[in-house]
């Protein structure tokens, strides 16, 4: 890029100063005159501007880029500001984000008004104390937002932006660079790609542009982060201007102006990790396809509570009464009515509440009542004094001192009104979620049938689990299991060999759902394949996947039939990547695809782009992805020795140790 100065930002967030001594997760910033590079570490944004300020001073034509997103998905900027344009949100942030030169900042407080714009709750979440508006979990629901950027599909391991605190998050930077550079704007004359450019070359002096040092080696250097400036500014001086106007292949200008785009996020190239020849579907179109079909296909029932565990609500669930449904005592003491208590000791009242036996009558005014914990409230009783603040002697109560109006107790209501929703429909009832049903009053619920989901083996070479020969089938007995782990009816359909007529017979069953496994490439004795092709409905075949490319999906009459690959790996994989998310909504439980955590890589890969990889995986001491010996699809060992997937993006880009990897462990799978 012809550009005199090339200027690289790895920001921070942070509400303090960072440790005096050079460190990670911090600011850190490399100039590039012309391949001469200086980079430097700031402890404070203030002073990080202080130096960018001063080299934009130079009057040099320049390229500054910082690696937090420029623009939030689809629909966020148009319905904060009523205008479709990440820079209208930059002015939006500008205007309310307080950042001092210590670092302090109010951008949690921010967020959660933000949020407040928005129906349900989110779409912004992860504060690291209790803060109303702002989920500190992941609890977010009914804001109406996507999750990603369009160009998050195509970079490696972006985090959405939403998230705004722990491991990974990108968000808070995003909110505190776009509004310091809404102030640079102010007062230079900076020009932003894309998002007042479009996908074209910039001719402006000074141009701002998002980047991702992640997509970059980082260069040698004690700190990793110094290193990925160092990479970035290294890799935008070498880029051709091209880099600026292919992503228009992929990405509209009102993506541009709304979305913004990664500088040096490309589309696919032609060099691709596939079989050249042939079409084959991306994981995100088949996922979407599933989506767009995958409608309830249940009917419901009433069981009672003690059965309900697992099962998907039918719809939502009110409290029939309030919890509690009577003021109660909190605490084992004495209770009594404030305003009626005179100067010394308190005479005491025969008798006594206890949870579950209430007092009958009123205690008089002036006097004190025994009363235990959860005890109902007698009338004239709305202050209770802890037993251990109180001595009782010769029917008088001594108090060490009165209590407020109101201590110790608890009202009708405190947790749940009568009437208050409680449980939505299409939730998949957790133990838990029966003790909150408990306590509103019901003692049934209104629940889905289980879906039926049939599983089928096919092919010759295969034999019953514990034959003596031929290919044993450890498919059939894993996915009956994975079928029933998720809360579903599995359906033992056994195993057919290489006959069409065989397979279409145990196929027209009148099921709503069949996995089977084996026969779905094109091969002489693929049959599943054939007969989908010549009396059934095709979807999908071939997909972009690392294992799992012969899979299929199809429709044989109102069965939707998932043609699973016959080694086990793969069939393992396509089941918990595609078939639990579709069958979940055909159970009627919605939509849901898995949440990776981002950690450090603890391997090394090279990668072309063209498919998705799904590696079998699990964490080491140290809280880094371990990847099995082998990616053989062939070597179920490794299903029993992972605790999850690596999940690696079509997009390619080598793995090194250190790098952050998406890591979806086996319970975001349901496993």
């Amino acid at each position: 890029m012809d550009h005199d100065l090339i200027v690289v930002a790895d920001w921070s967030a942070a509400a303090q100063p960072t440790p005096a001594k050079p460190s990670k997760d911090a600011i850190w910033v490399c100039a590039d005159r012309r391949g001469a590079q200086e980079v430097r570490y700031f402890r404070t944004r203030h002073a990080a501007w202080g130096w960018i300020d001063a080299l934009l001073d130079e009057g040099l034509r320049t390229l500054l880029g910082f690696d937090f997103a420029f623009g939030w998905p689809a629909g966020f900027a148009e319905r904060l500001t009523g205008r479709a344009e990440a820079l209208a949100v930059w002015d939006h942030l500008a205007a309310r984000i307080e950042d001092a030169p210590d670092n302090s900042n109010d951008r949690f407080a921010v967020a959660a008004a933000l949020n407040a714009r928005f129906p349900g709750t989110g779409p912004f979440w992860g504060a690291p104390r209790p803060l109303e508006g702002l989920p500190q979990r992941d609890l977010r629901d009914g804001h109406g937002l996507p999750e990603r950027r369009l160009v998050e599909a195509h970079a490696p391991s972006a985090t959405p932006v939403w998230q705004l605190a722990y491991a990974g998050a990108v968000g808070s930077q995003a909110l505190m660079g776009t509004a310091a550079l809404a102030r640079l704007r102010a007062r230079r004359a900076v020009t932003v790609w894309p998002q007042e450019t479009g996908f074209a070359v910039p001719d402006a002096r000074v141009t701002v542009a998002e980047i991702y040092p992640s997509l970059f080696p980082p260069a040698p250097h004690a700190i990793r982060d110094a290193g990925q400036v160092m990479a970035t500014a290294a890799a935008l001086r070498a880029a051709p201007d091209t880099w600026f106007t292919e992503p228009r292949q992929v990405a509209s200008e009102a993506v541009a102006r709304e979305e913004g785009w990664i500088l040096g996020v490309l589309p696919p190239s032609s060099c691709l990790a596939l079989p050249a020849g042939r079409d084959w579907t991306p994981v995100a179109e088949v996922l979407a396809d599933l989506r767009a079909g995958a409608a309830p296909a249940t009917g419901s029932e009433t069981v009672g509570l003690l059965d309900a565990a697992g099962r998907v609500l039918a719809g939502p669930v009110a409290a029939r009464r309030a919890n509690p449904p009577h003021p109660n005592s909190a605490v084992d003491g004495w209770g009594f009515a404030h305003a009626t208590l005179a100067p010394g000791p308190i005479p005491v009242q025969p008798g006594r509440a206890a949870a579950g036996r209430p007092f009958e009558g009123a205690v008089a005014p002036g006097r004190a009542l025994r009363i235990l914990t959860g005890a109902a409230l007698p009338e004239g009783v709305d202050t209770v004094a802890l037993q251990e603040d109180a001595t009782e002697a010769e029917g008088h109560l001594v108090l060490r001192g009165v209590p407020k109006r109101g201590a110790n107790t608890r009202p009708a209501g405190e947790d749940v009104a009568a009437g208050d929703a409680v449980l939505p429909g299409g939730a998949v009832l957790r133990p838990q979620d029966l003790a909150l049903a408990a306590a509103a009053g019901h003692g049934a619920l209104e629940v889905r049938e289980r879906l039926r989901v049939g599983v089928l083996s096919t092919g010759d070479e295969v034999t019953p689990p514990g034959a003596d020969h031929g290919t044993a089938d450890a498919n059939r007995p894993m996915l009956l299991a994975m079928l029933a782990a998720w809360g579903l009816a599995p359906v033992d359909l056994g195993h057919v060999p290489d006959d069409p007529d065989a397979l279409a017979a145990a196929l027209t069953g009148g099921l709503p759902a069949i996995l089977t496994t084996g026969g779905a490439s094109d091969g002489d004795e693929d049959h599943l394949s054939r007969l989908m092709r010549a009396r059934g409905t095709v979807r999908t075949w071939r997909v972009a996947l690392k294992p799992g490319r012969p899979l299929m999906l199809a429709d044989w009459g109102g069965t939707r039939v998932f043609g699973l690959p016959g080694n086990p790996v793969a069939a393992f994989t396509c089941a918990a990547w595609f078939a639990r998310p579709a069958l979940r909504a055909m159970a009627g439980a919605g939509w849901a695809e898995p949440r990776p955590l981002h950690v450090p890589a603890a391997f090394a890969k090279r990668r072309k782009p063209g498919r998705t990889e799904l590696l079998r995986a699990r964490l080491d001491a140290r809280g880094r992805a371990e990847v099995f010996a082998s990616e053989g699809s062939g070597r179920t060992s490794g299903l029993s020795w992972a605790r999850g997937l690596v999940h690696l993006p079509p997009e390619g880009g080598d793995v090194g140790p250190g790098d952050l990897v998406d890591y979806v462990p086996f319970a975001e799978l349901g496993l």
